[in-house]
């Protein structure tokens, strides 16, 4: 596999047939756009497909004849707190059809966003073939009471000395202008920034960014009919094929459509599952936000302070001996403030340096790709080669080590689209998949969670973010039959009847009398619908154990999961 394999891969996600003479007036325009529901009726079943037809037009009402316009969709109940994206499918004649999985009962509303149109997405991926120079890089080389700046950049033409650091067929590469007096060696921080151009092409402006595109059509009625409730039967493991969309949000809460989530994940059990592990965090500034979410989240990991924190913290639970680590990814790093990542050792480096021994307490978890937006892809997928290369030889020292790929995220719809636009994140997110295909590793899809919360910003939530851990948390800690309560077992099948009463009691219930009720309700409810062939729960007086039997389902009053051993 090579960097030019995987860009070749890329060219169907390309806009052809676009004429090379365009006007601003023959553009698609989402205000003359519109949306139409494909055979509608009059209500839908649980796990139906729903399918709309997107037909563009141009500022002059006109269709278009040619497709390669950057859409995302999503279907939602507000309400109800649910939202799950839609699958685009291009036509290639103007039209397009959004493919939506109904996940859940209720009123359903259908939200199409033109990002960019298919004349502005020809502009993108001209410069991202060809453009290295959207982002400028200034090094400052320190000997001693001395300092000089020099020009640096990933490809730099010309005839002039240079100091190149890294090899360029790892795909760390990058290089500075020689400095007059200093040595090479004295490079010490980096400056850089994705300049402004004079005016922004009018294609990509804000203002016609992001626009959605009008229903012709009200809500959509959903209602749950027994023989197509959607019930995923696979748990959850590394290397198996995550679809898109891969899941849903409900409640806020995050099912995975292909695999068994959790659907609910408390302090404890996070710090259960935690425990004797030491997780390695590498990437860019949404990898240090996991970090900073886990040590707000769980009490006993504290902060351990690092002699230059902008480059790397630890974080470290002394009781249940946790040890976190976040570590930043080598250049580039787009930021105007002078960083100090020059020396710091890349990604694979960092995997090479694990001892692992064939330890089962190693998680590492990756995610790169904003900082690489405003370059050519082939240096993205060069480094992710070079990570490919290295998570094999981690899994050769130690086949159970445990390693998650976390894929892009959208981000603010700001008026610099021709540095950092999403339709960047969406093909990075392409090459990921296609570097990693068939590789033992956990994908933690964040671009389909932020598509389907319709969440344009580079830090998500917490509520994002707490469903990104209990992905892969499911992959590795929790199993249906030996780590889930009963309540949850139980809605795993009808993940909306999880704040229902006959799962969540009024709290004014003395505590004895509401104990009993559950265990009574949740007896007779496993016993009627919820015939699992799956390994079954015995209820011991202070944990859940494990015990295989063929016989009915028997439950007592509800207790917390045992530790894992």
């Amino acid at each position: 596999m090579t960097a030019d394999d995987i860009i070749f891969t890329l060219w169907e996600y390309r806009p052809t047939a676009i004429p090379i003479v365009m006007s601003f007036q023959n553009s698609s325009s989402a205000q003359h756009s519109v949306v139409r529901l494909e055979q509608p009726r009059s209500q839908y079943c649980v796990g139906d497909t729903l399918n709309v037809l997107v037909e563009m037009r141009n500022y002059g009402g006109h269709p278009k004849a040619y497709g390669g316009d950057f859409i995302l969709a999503r279907v939602h109940s507000p309400k109800l707190h649910a939202s799950a994206s839609g699958e685009v499918t291009d036509l290639l004649n103007g039209s397009y059809r959004v493919h939506f999985h109904l996940f859940w009962p209720g009123e359903l509303q259908v939200s199409v966003l033109l990002i960019h149109s298919s004349e502005a997405v020809q502009i993108l991926q001209r410069d991202w073939m060809l453009d290295y120079g959207k982002a400028v890089h200034k090094g400052t080389f320190i000997n001693g009471s001395k300092n000089e700046s020099s020009h640096c950049g990933l490809r730099l033409i010309t005839d002039r000395p240079l100091c190149e650091y890294k090899k360029k067929e790892d795909g760390e590469y990058f290089a500075c202008y020689q400095p007059k007096t200093l040595p090479c060696s004295s490079l010490s921080t980096m400056q850089s920034y994705t300049p402004r151009t004079k005016e922004e092409p009018q294609l990509l402006a804000r203002q016609n960014v992001g626009i959605q595109i009008q229903n012709n059509f009200p809500t959509v009625t959903v209602i749950g009919c027994a023989a197509k409730v959607h019930k995923p039967t696979e748990k959850c493991v590394a290397g198996m094929n995550s679809p898109f969309p891969g899941g849903y949000f409900y409640s806020n809460s995050w099912s995975s459509s292909f695999c068994q989530t959790r659907p609910f994940i408390s302090e404890d059990a996070i710090t259960r599952c935690l425990k004797g592990k030491t997780v390695y965090l590498f990437g860019d500034s949404t990898m240090r936000q996991w970090i900073e979410y886990l040590e707000k989240l769980l009490k006993g990991l504290k902060f351990i302070q690092q002699a230059d924190p902008a480059n790397a913290k630890l974080a470290v639970d002394a009781h249940s001996n946790i040890t976190i680590w976040w570590k930043k990814h080598a250049h580039p790093w787009i930021s105007s403030q002078s960083v100090t990542n020059i020396k710091i050792l890349s990604i694979p480096e960092e995997l090479d340096s694990i001892a692992v021994g064939g330890r089962t307490d190693v998680v590492v978890v990756i995610g790169v790709g904003q900082h690489f937006r405003p370059y050519p892809p082939e240096v993205f997928i060069r480094r992710l080669l070079s990570m490919r290369r290295a998570i094999l030889r981690l899994q050769a020292r130690s086949p159970q080590a445990q390693v998650v790929i976390k894929l892009e995220n959208t981000k603010e719809l700001t008026s610099m689209m021709s540095h950092s636009s999403d339709w960047y994140g969406y093909m990075n997110n392409q090459s990921v998949r296609k570097v990693f295909e068939g590789l033992k590793v956990v994908l933690v899809d964040a671009w389909d969670m932020t598509v389907a919360a319709n969440s344009f910003a580079i830090h998500p939530n917490n509520i994002i973010l707490s469903n990104d851990h209990r992905k892969y948390y499911s992959f590795f800690w929790f199993t249906v039959a030996g780590f889930f309560t009963l309540a949850e077992r139980a809605t795993l099948r009808r993940p909306w009847l999880a704040g229902s009463r006959r799962f969540s009691p009024s709290r004014k219930t003395p505590r004895k009398r509401r104990r009993r009720r559950n265990s009574r309700e949740l007896t007779r409810k496993l016993r009627q619908k919820l015939r699992w062939s799956l390994p079954v729960l015995s209820v011991g007086p202070r944990c859940l154990t494990l015990r295989h039997s063929s016989s009915t389902l028997r439950a007592s009053t509800p207790s917390p999961p045992c530790p894992l051993s």
